[in-house]
């Protein structure tokens, strides 16, 4: 497997973008609830207003529209709930200047930010980033795939090249994928590090392929929007729906797409779906 683009190379006509948690590691609910929205609640001292942030927390992050966007801006969203209830966090004003001005989401910018302004918000960020990455990897060795992945990506890498694209930070994909014997369906992953999922696909699409017969995959409406800034195709893996979902990716999107009848109407049909799914 490629670590971005340093050892990839083009071999097939078509490409599959592919989104890990939610997709093919049966994940999702386990980071965000388990892991990122108690480390919340303890880091920013959010007892007192424990139920309304699990509340909030799990609406962003598993049942609607905003389902897969960073965990950086789920705290800013998650924080201007808050606000509005008049319980305003310290230098939250902080976090929010960084989320919608830095040129990616990662470990690594917010380093960078908080050695350019010092903001004692963004070390509570950072904290907060830290001990959710510590008590993720902890976890990595009970994270599954869905049991019908596997073959799932095997019948994809036959006829495409398979690219991961995903908001999660690329060390632990490589972890997750490797352990479950996943890897050798992958030619290249690409995390939170390298930036937005649009550019991601985008970065691909330089590397020679016809945006029609390119494929992104994904559970959440920020990887149709990936999609759509390229111009190539979108198929969702719907929450609570994922093995019918796989099948459906199979049996019906995948030959239409190598067939090229992937029209704008099937197109439409897979993105209502997507949006009922997640209450949009």
């Amino acid at each position: 497997m490629a670590s971005v683009l340093q050892d990839f190379t083009k071999r097939r006509e078509f490409l599959v973008c592919m989104d890990s948690d939610g997709c093919v590691m049966d994940t999702v609910r386990t980071k965000h609830s388990t892991v990122m929205c108690p480390e919340l609640i303890r880091v920013f001292a959010l007892e007192e207003q424990a139920d309304f942030v699990r509340s909030a927390w799990d609406e962003i992050n598993l049942h609607t529209i905003t389902r897969g966007i960073s965990r950086f801006e789920s705290v800013v969203l998650v924080f201007d709930r808050l606000k509005n209830r008049g319980i305003e966090l310290p230098g939250s004003e902080d976090i929010a200047a960084w989320v919608n001005t830095a040129a990616e989401l990662s470990t690594a910018s917010l380093q960078k930010e908080i050695l350019k302004t010092g903001s004692p918000a963004l070390r509570k960020l950072q904290e907060w980033n830290n001990a959710c990455n510590r008590r993720i990897q902890l976890l990595e060795p009970t994270f599954k795939p869905f049991p019908y992945a596997e073959d799932g990506l095997r019948q994809l890498h036959a006829v495409a090249d398979l690219a991961v694209v995903s908001a999660a930070n690329e060390s632990a994909i490589a972890s997750e994928w490797k352990r479950y014997g996943l890897a050798k369906h992958a030619d290249v992953i690409f995390g939170q590090e390298v930036g937005s999922k649009a550019n991601s696909i985008a970065t691909m699409l330089a590397c020679g392929y016809e945006s029609r017969k390119v494929v992104m995959v994904g559970d959440a409406m920020g990887d149709a929007q990936a999609a759509a800034a390229n111009g190539v195709a979108f198929v969702p893996i719907l929450p609570g729906r994922e093995a019918a979902s796989w099948r459906r990716l199979q049996e019906e999107a995948l030959p239409k797409l190598l067939h090229g009848t992937f029209d704008p109407k099937y197109q439409a049909e897979l993105l209502a779906a997507l949006r009922s799914a997640l209450h949009a």
